[in-house]
């Protein structure tokens, strides 16, 4: 018996062609920002995940710099609807597509200081755990602390699929975060990884029946 697990081949030209005459959606997304455009930029790493009829079957947000989830979000949504040409021999495929965004330079962004940031996250993470699972693996976030304390701007991509919800509800709460590292007039910019598990006083996440019933990938 003769198993084959190749997969099949998009080409290049197509696939940049197939991107361009979705431009204008995947522009449109950094609108999602709204005032975090004045500092959140930066590049988002796309993988596409295409069946043999060249239909995507999922997109994942597997890196990025950019740090504001309404956005990587709206680029997913955007990516599930593209067609392509169907791959050689109709074989389901993946490919990885960069996009970059550029803020408006409003307001000066400085990396913030990490025995600050590591303070905070040891007191807030727990937080986080009521919200669920949102990856098999790690993932990673970026924040933009605006000089009020408060994150602007809060985004997240890991090398497997995030769940969508688990997602609204961390950067909901992340969004509510006292954090130290602040400076006038300026806005901080954090990275972090985000567990699997993580470790709560709470005896049961408390999570919503129509969220429990309905999870939405991402």
């Amino acid at each position: 018996m003769t198993v084959d697990n190749e997969l099949g081949v998009l080409d290049t030209e197509d696939v940049e062609a197939t991107m361009k005459d979705h431009f204008d959606d995947i522009r449109g997304c950094y609108h999602r920002a709204g005032k975090a455009q004045r500092y959140a930029g930066g590049r988002v790493m796309l993988r596409f995940l295409v069946g043999g009829d060249g239909i995507a079957q999922d997109v994942l947000v597997i890196e990025s710099t950019l740090g504001n989830y309404d956005v990587e979000r709206c680029l997913v949504e955007v990516g599930r609807r593209i067609a392509f040409h169907a791959p050689t021999g109709h074989k389901s495929t993946t490919f990885e597509y960069p996009v970059e965004f550029r803020s408006t330079n409003q307001l000066a962004v400085l990396d913030a200081d990490g025995m600050k940031v590591d303070h905070d996250l040891s007191v807030l993470m727990p937080q986080l755990a009521v919200c669920g699972q949102l990856a098999a693996l790690d993932a990673s976030a970026i924040i933009y602390i605006e000089p009020n304390g408060f994150p602007g701007s809060v985004g997240l991509s890991a090398g497997t699929t995030l769940d969508e919800d688990v997602g609204d509800c961390m950067v909901q709460t992340i969004r509510r975060w006292k954090m130290s590292a602040t400076l006038p007039g300026h806005v901080m910019r954090a990275s972090f990884n985000i567990p699997p598990v993580i470790a709560t006083a709470e005896a049961t996440p408390r999570r919503s029946a129509s969220a429990a019933g309905h999870r939405r990938r991402r």
